[in-house]
């Protein structure tokens, strides 16, 4: 993926989703995760999950990436059940949490510094 720039974003409209996809992010309870082998959804370096993101333009050339990880798109325990990795898009825009380690957001969508300068934090 090119690494998306300040005039890029200026020149979507507001609320474009621009990128999504599948990737992993560190879970934040991963000590209390089941790993794979135990049925669980973390990964082999046992910390990290997967997740559905998507990066979305903000209403001021902002923007941020959420992902379906702890959402509450459904009751399930997200760590047991990776039925969130196909949640919609736009539920995932609405209502997932916010993307906010640098490096996973800049691993998800490369950008330019001014460009990372105007993610909403």
């Amino acid at each position: 993926m090119e690494k998306i720039t300040l005039a890029q974003l200026k020149e979507m409209k507001p609320d474009t989703i621009f990128a999504s996809g599948i990737g992993l992010i560190e879970h934040p309870w991963f000590n209390n995760a089941k790993l794979v082998e135990d049925g669980g959804t973390l990964e082999e370096d046992k910390r990290s999950t997967k997740v559905r993101w998507v990066a979305v333009r903000g209403g001021y050339h902002d923007w941020a990436i959420y992902h379906s990880l702890d959402a509450n798109f459904i009751m399930a325990n997200y760590l047991d059940d990776p039925i969130h990795l196909i949640t919609d898009e736009w539920k995932i825009a609405s209502h997932g949490a916010k993307l906010r380690k640098e490096e996973d957001i800049k691993r998800f969508v490369p950008c330019t510094d001014e460009a990372f300068a105007l993610y909403r934090n």
